[in-house]
């Protein structure tokens, strides 16, 4: 039987037609006969039925609920959505991930919704990543849902969400566990499925099958679905576009190139269009296929537009003779497809997510309980990797300001959004002496001495931030900025008490290595002191970690080698230096969990909470003879991530420093 779709001012005259004939008995039995076809390809037999159900469902409810067929309370997974829009000119709108944006994202997500309803979009789909996820807690994803719907639900347009990793995958780290993947089949809408609008058709696949496996692919089943799904769209005639959220066409597992793409061009579909990388870029076309990458709205980034990192809203503009116009637009404009093209993007990844390009090497003098200012030279080695020059500058990184995009009418706020004052000092005692800009040759490579200096302090702080700002020229001659951030190495000292009635000063656990995974929360501290008691003699080490969530995991099966590189609770570990030689400790104090390196040793601990705020604190006996440490904690907060933070560099540990006047280091 032939599909049936209405235009949207006759299908509200058979709402209010069924609302009057068809009482609520009519409508719960074609709602039943619907969950007895066989879905996605039995449903064209049943369109009509379709339609109609959807109609009285929407006559009764008082506001519109997704145009997805339901089979008891989940949504029906693979199935093909009837989408009626009015009869005028056809715009697709996307909107892209919101992920990994704090609730500073929240504003860019409200005012797209109220862009698209200026604008009114026939339709509006999402590329997924709707909600941060990757949690072990069902309720915290229901409530980033809640937040997250309690914006979108004010779109005045059919809303057809995409499913993204974050929005499926579990934060139990178990592959293929399918926990959110059902809730979102409850709270979103299928994985799978086709929507037949009237000016297009567009096919929105399942990007993260495996849930969590690393190696991305298309089953046989999706793919067979896919196959059939084109089918069916090339016959209506009208445009297709498909939505995903990862590009899987960057994969080498999915082998895109020839067990998918081929199948596109066959069906002549218009557009592939991703998200993910939270960068937009325009991939060059292939057989008439364009392929698109958007960046967000409202999720996390840290570059500069000119680099593809932005805020904005997709448009899908489709022509009577089928031609795509496809436009993205920021707060008050409207940017080309090709804004960023794939070309400039990859260079701008070549440079800032190469670990090669920019390097610190060398380490600092520690200030504390120096005699005098220190200074040193810290060496920052810049290996281009492009075929063109760049430039540039450093210094040390202050209070942010808006970046301004030179050329267009808008600026972008991600140094405020992005910044995070609980692991950036911005009043460092540290300052900088570096040259104001160096070219780097295109494939060259060059040595920067940059020169430290800082008064003496009582206390360890925190290293300096460095912000290093990279300049190239694109494809269009624009220049574009890259801001990378560094920290140097300090020779930490710890200063450790003998006396009782006058501890030694805290230091502070710090972020060695700059990361949008760092949580805001302020710096743990580590306090050390040489205890004599009646048996033994030791060197008492407390921990003092401010924390507003405390995370435990007895179920992690891992061993203890994963366990120690990415624990997935809440973590400490120590590692020393005694008359011994070298050994280490790893405690979960929620699990509990325990290692050490040394099989004989049994160490003593004792665990408690913070006294007038959020966190815990955790005291642990080493060795008297103890002569150099380094201590590390590991933030979980029920996430997929976890966030460290460490005494010293970790590949380095600090000397213990008695205050005793006239000591030297131990």
């Amino acid at each position: 039987m032939q599909t049936t779709t209405l235009p949207r001012d006759r299908l509200a005259l058979v709402r209010k037609l069924l609302l009057v004939l068809f009482s609520n008995m009519f409508t719960k039995f074609f709602r039943q006969l619907l969950t007895t076809i066989t879905v996605p390809f039995a449903l064209p037999c049943a369109y009509t039925f379709s339609l109609f159900a959807i109609a009285v469902c929407v006559a009764n409810a008082s506001a519109t609920p997704p145009p997805f067929i339901r089979e008891g309370k989940p949504y029906i997974d693979q199935q093909v959505v009837p989408v009626a829009i009015p009869d005028r000119p056809f715009r697709i709108a996307i909107l892209p991930d919101r992920t990994t944006g704090r609730d500073w994202g929240l504003p860019y997500l409200q005012a797209a919704v109220r862009d698209l309803n200026r604008i009114q979009p026939d339709a509006v789909f999402t590329v997924g990543d709707m909600v941060q996820g990757y949690t072990r807690d069902p309720a915290t994803w229901e409530k980033e849902v809640a937040v997250y719907k309690s914006i979108t639900e004010k779109i005045n347009a059919p809303f057809l969400p995409v499913a993204g990793n974050h929005d499926v995958i579990s934060g139990t780290r178990v592959a293929g566990d399918r926990t959110f993947a059902d809730l979102y089949l409850q709270q979103f809408g299928p994985l799978q499925y086709m929507a037949e609008l009237d000016g297009a058709s567009v096919i929105a696949m399942f990007s993260d099958e495996g849930l969590g496996d690393s190696k991305m692919q298309v089953n046989d089943g999706q793919l067979n679905w896919l196959r059939t799904s084109l089918d069916r769209a090339a016959a209506r005639g009208k445009p297709i576009m498909i939505l995903m959220h990862r590009p899987l066409w960057r994969y080498d597992s999915v082998k895109w190139f020839e067990r998918i793409h081929p199948l596109l061009a066959k069906a002549k579909v218009a557009a592939v269009i991703a998200g993910h990388l939270h960068s937009l870029q325009d991939d060059p076309a292939k057989d008439g296929v364009k392929y698109l990458v958007v960046g967000t709205c409202g999720g996390a980034i840290d570059q500069h537009p000119l680099a593809g990192q932005l805020q904005h809203l997709t448009f899908v503009q489709i022509a009577p003779d089928g031609a795509l116009d496809i436009f993205h637009q920021p707060v008050g404009m409207t940017l080309p497809e090709d804004f960023v093209v794939r070309e400039d993007q990859d260079c701008v990844y070549a440079l800032r997510e190469n670990p090669g390009c920019l390097s610190l090497l060398g380490e600092l003098p520690d200030p504390c309980m120096a005699s005098s200012s220190v200074s040193g030279v810290a060496t920052l080695r810049v290996v281009n990797p492009l075929d063109r020059t760049i430039a540039i500058t450093t210094s040390i990184a202050r209070e942010p300001a808006p970046w301004i995009v030179d050329g267009e009418q808008f600026v972008s706020r991600t140094p405020i959004d992005s910044f995070n004052p609980f692991t950036t000092d911005v009043n460092t005692t540290w300052t900088l002496n570096a040259p104001a800009s160096v070219v780097v040759p295109a494939k060259g490579s060059v040595d920067i001495p940059l020169t430290f200096q800082s008064v003496a302090t009582k206390i360890n702080s925190q290293p300096p931030t460095i912000e290093c700002v990279i300049k190239m020229k694109d494809t269009k001659g624009r220049s574009v900025p890259i801001y990378v951030q560094l920290r140097p190495d300090i020779l930490r000292k710890a200063q450790y008490s003998t006396d009782a009635a006058k501890p030694a000063a805290k230091s502070p656990i710090c972020s060695w290595k700059p990361s949008p995974y760092d949580t805001l929360e302020a710096d743990p501290t580590v306090e050390f002191k040489a205890v004599t008691s009646a048996n033994s003699k030791s060197m008492v080490m407390r921990v003092q970690v401010p924390d507003q969530s405390q995370s435990e995991y007895p179920d992690d099966q891992r061993d203890t080698k994963d366990r120690r590189k990415n624990p997935a609770a809440d973590a400490v570990q120590v590692l020393w230096s005694d008359a011994q030689g070298e050994a280490w400790l790893f405690i979960e104090p929620f699990s509990p969990w325990t290692a050490c390196s040394r099989k004989d040793w049994k160490p003593v601990t004792r665990t408690g909470t913070l006294e007038g705020a959020p966190g815990w604190w955790l005291e642990v006996e080493l060795p008297e003879s103890t002569q150099t440490v380094n201590v590390g904690v590991a933030d979980n907060d029920e996430t997929y991530h976890t966030q460290w933070r460490w005494l010293a560099p970790e590949n380095r540990q600090a000397k213990l420093w008695s205050q005793t006047p006239g000591t030297d280091p131990k």
